[in-house]
């Protein structure tokens, strides 16, 4: 007689199988349209921060391995934060991808608190709330306050294991985007860069992600 140990491990296989074979055929019968985000339509300012270009280092994309990374910020010398930092990290495959959490975590930050959070945004290209998480991380007596949020055509999520779900199980060749905004706290002012962080990432999601928007959708 089959334990009940048994049959969960038997059901669990099944499910395993199951996701691995419904990929293998989406992948095998849907077309890869050439989603690719070009960044183009990001705002030069937001408010009195303006626009600054960065640079995608060689070590970044040895550990990350996406199909495209931009780096970027905004400044403004005379506001609290002074600087948000903003990576975007568009992969087709969500296996080499890493976790912020993980990211963070390499770059030898310790993770404090950590909550979802709705953001309030305008001319979203999908249906749903714009869904991020919002965490503290410390480092020598430094605090950052980070905000991410994990997109893929349709919505948004804060959890990892349901953006590696959905990524895989999406239309071939669509993928997801990690977008990771680091604000430095100054002057034990937590509020002032969660509340930058939000604006931030408001005006900038909607262009980052309009590629999947924008693209027609292959046939099947």
């Amino acid at each position: 007689m089959q334990t009940t140990t048994g049959r969960y491990l038997a059901a669990a296989l099944l499910l395993v199988v199951g996701i691995v074979g419904a990929h293998t055929i989406r992948g095998a019968r849907a077309v890869d349209a050439g989603y690719m985000p070009t960044f183009a339509d990001l705002p030069q300012r937001i408010g009195d921060y303006v626009f600054e270009e960065g640079e995608v280092s060689d070590t970044a994309v040895a550990f990350l391995n996406p199909d495209a990374m931009k780096v970027f910020g905004y400044r403004n010398k005379n506001a609290n934060p002074e600087y948000v930092d903003i990576s975007a990290i568009y992969g087709k495959d969500w296996r080499p991808i890493h976790s912020p959490l993980h990211c963070l975590a390499a770059a030898g930050w310790s993770i404090g608190s950590q909550e979802e959070v709705a953001v309030p945004a305008a001319n979203l290209p999908h249906e749903g709330e714009l869904v991020a998480k919002r965490l503290n991380a410390v480092k020598r007596g430094r605090e950052l306050q980070v905000l991410y949020v994990l997109a893929f055509p349709g919505g948004t999520t804060s959890s990892w294991p349901k953006f590696a779900y959905r990524v895989a199980m999406g239309r071939a060749g669509a993928g997801g985007m990690i977008i990771m905004l680091r604000a430095v706290v100054r002057n034990a002012d937590r509020q002032a860069a969660q509340d930058e962080l939000l604006r931030v990432l408001a005006e900038i999601y909607p262009p980052a992600v309009s590629f999947w928007y924008d693209s027609d959708e292959p046939d099947e």
